[in-house]
């Protein structure tokens, strides 16, 4: 104590070191005033000596932190290095931390417990969309403004920690006890930062942490040991509330919500459904309106969906893609950390399918460096919430998608202008009766799109008048993904069951059933030459069989888990398929082996991948906030778009462009080439 009281008194930059306001194993904080304007400050001051080619770095990515601007995040206003210490100067939040308030052991209201997640999940669905990934989410961090709001603070310290000669376990054995298991092994995403939050959101409610013990013994505890149900300490704990905090710490990443922006939404609305938020003490936010979103689970992605099948997570509680917005980061333990970068030529980028990266083996090892960081062509801002799908037609004019806002907009590719427009056809019209599936009919003079929501209904419409020319109401299953035969002739349904129907168009009447899967149907894909039917399954296979006879020709077992979207080759001889075993792996149906393996840069759930027309390419959307172009023999990379959060991606018909629907409610088509 007595090193760091020598401090005081001392001016580092503008403001001069008042009083020691607290300490831990990274820095310790002082009250500063600025000398001139009189005005106070909080200045971080890192225990770490910076070496000098560390200097720059600190720099660069704490300007990139001080640009955040958020009312739920602590502003970063000066910074800088002395005598080889670097140092924040941030808001002074004179009502302490959230560890102040609440001593461990504390247990907190629910009302306050809500109230509180929220507002940190705001601070951190903001970051997440600038690419940012906190990574020491704990009360500690956690700070109370003048108006009591809660601010996030504390994002710094991985800048200069992650590249530290001093960095150690010793040094986060205080974090470590709220690390997701991914971040354990150094490959943090921004389900990580849910992960904490969980945690944080456990010991709130019954008082203590899951997990106890040394540092080994939590870190491992975290990799496998499942949380003691929170019912276990606090028994009279709505079951729904539970169930939310226990999705948020599921060991997969992918297993959580689809953000954290949806996992406070499911913790608010079963605090409702369970009454105990009706009191004085909670007005529920207008921010955050629970009627118009539905709760999140498992980050599938937009030809899958999880359903429960009883208690108060019914079919408005329908859980929503979200793999891709678990996205990795860099290395490093302790707060924000920039997710990604690149020292990418703009200009080179142009130069598509110049060949970078490698492969070893078949299994993807190299990444490009030839990133594309120019605008979009369009973007088309039809939707009014998170986009899940963007189709092309097949005559590259029209593009159709369908987002959470329950719409299917049909629009054209050029100028951006929406053609039709339609929803859900039960009624009352839900807030969650979006569509699931997207599929244009082959033929380019027909111009129709078939749309599968997950209410159970399928709409098929034709784009040139605007009609809708057949629907079927109450299938036999719920529908969730759909394909149609290259004659048109038939549909292809799944989803939400293990039952795969085949549907004669426009009779509705069901031709083949298909029930080999021993898990919920994730995808379904009709090969262009007409043979075949491959469908994917939580069962972790997919499945090649005969659509009239449902005979099936062999069962691909290169996956370990769900298996999320499958797109053929056009000269039907090879599939390339995703799953949440973060690979995307091509294989051939002829030999029926996996001819090369791709590996999600982004340490991710494997969003999309689409096969380009010319069956040279493959677009595929790993989780790192980048569509990458692989050549469809070798995996490597040729080109990369940074698009932002993608959930679907689909090639024009002339391979020179993709459109992917983003996370932002926005379309973009990129220039490919």
């Amino acid at each position: 104590m007595a090193e760091q009281q020598l401090r005081v008194g001392q001016q580092l930059g503008h403001y001069q070191l008042v009083r020691l306001l607290g300490q831990g194993g990274f820095a310790e904080v002082y009250l500063g005033e600025h000398v001139h304007l009189k005005t106070l400050a909080a200045i971080k001051v890192l225990h770490t000596r910076l070496a000098q080619e560390d200097v720059q770095l600190f720099q660069q990515e704490a300007q990139t932190v001080a640009r955040l601007l958020h009312p739920n995040i602590v502003r970063v206003l000066d910074f800088g290095v002395e005598d080889a210490f670097p140092y924040l100067v941030m808001d002074y939040a004179l009502n302490g931390t959230l560890r102040h308030q609440f001593p461990r052991g504390s247990r907190v209201p629910l009302p306050t417990v809500v109230a509180f997640t929220r507002q940190v999940a705001q601070a951190l669905q903001y970051a997440h969309e600038q690419r940012l990934i906190h990574r020491d989410i704990k009360p500690e961090n956690m700070l109370l403004g003048r108006n009591h709001e809660v601010l996030l603070s504390d994002f710094g310290i991985a800048l200069v920690l992650q590249s530290s000669r001093l960095y150690n376990t010793q040094n986060i054995a205080g974090t470590i006890v709220y690390m997701a298991p991914e971040q354990i092994q150094a490959h943090p995403c921004f389900a990580s930062d849910q992960y904490s939050l969980g945690i944080v959101v456990y010991e709130w409610l019954c008082g203590t942490r899951p997990f106890q013990g040394s540092f080994t013994e939590i870190a491992v505890k975290h990799t496998i040991t499942p949380p003691p149900p929170l019912r276990s300490f606090v028994p009279d704990l709505p079951i729904e509330v539970e169930q939310v905090v226990m999705t948020a710490l599921q060991k997969d990443p992918g297993r959580r919500f689809a953000n954290i922006h949806a996992f406070a939404l499911a913790l608010e609305q079963a605090a409702l459904q369970s009454s105990q938020l009706f009191g004085p003490t909670f007005v529920k936010p207008s921010s955050m309106p629970l009627s118009s979103s539905p709760v999140m689970e498992t980050p599938a992605f937009p030809a899958s969906a999880t359903f429960r099948g009883s208690g108060s997570f019914s079919r408005r509680a329908l859980l929503v893609a979200g793999g891709m917005v678990g996205m990795a980061g860099v290395g490093g333990v302790a707060a924000w950390s920039i997710l990604s970068r690149t020292n990418a030529n703009p200009a080179s980028s142009k130069s598509i399918f110049k060949q970078v990266g490698n492969s070893t083996n078949g299994t993807q090892v190299g990444n490009s460096t030839n990133i594309m960081q120019d605008s979009p062509i369009l973007t088309f801002s039809g939707h009014t919430a998170p986009v899940l799908l963007a189709r092309w037609s097949p005559d590259g004019k029209l593009v159709a998608s369908g987002a959470m806002d329950g719409t299917v907009l049909v629009w054209t590719a050029d100028e951006g202008k929406t053609r039709l427009s339609v929803r859900s056809t039960v009624q009352p019209t839900q807030s969650d009766d979006y569509a699931w599936s997207i599929d244009w009919s082959p033929r380019k003079s027909v111009q129709h799109v078939a749309a599968g929501f997950v209410d159970g209904t399928i709409q098929v419409l034709d784009a040139n008048n605007g009609q809708r020319v057949s629907s079927l109401n109450n299938p036999a299953s719920r529908v969730v993904i759909l394909s149609w035969s290259p004659d048109e002739r038939y549909l292809v349904v799944g989803g939400g069951d293990p039952t795969i129907r085949v549907y004669e168009y426009p009779s509705w009447r069901v031709v083949t059933t298909y029930q080999e899967h021993t898990n919920t149907v994730k995808t379904v894909a009709w090969s262009p030459n007409g043979r075949w039917i491959a469908s994917g399954s939580s069962d972790t296979t997919v499945r090649i069989w005969e659509p009239y006879s449902g005979k099936t020709r062999f069962i691909y077992n290169g996956h370990s888990k769900d298996v999320a979207t499958i797109s053929w080759a056009y000269d039907s001889t090879r599939v390339v398929s995703t799953a949440y075993d973060q690979t995307a792996r091509i294989w051939e149906i002829a030999s029926e082996r996996t001819l090369q393996t791709y590996k999600a840069p982004g340490g991710a759930p494997i969003g999309d991948a689409r096969w380009s027309h010319s069956n040279r390419f493959i677009a595929v959307y790993g989780g790192d906030g980048i569509v990458h172009i692989l050549n469809a023999q070798t995996i490597q990379v040729v080109q990369s778009i940074m698009t932002g959060v993608v959930y679907s991606l689909s090639w024009s018909p002339d391979d020179t462009r993709i459109v992917t629907a983003n996370y932002d409610n926005n379309v973009r088509i990129w220039h490919i080439g």
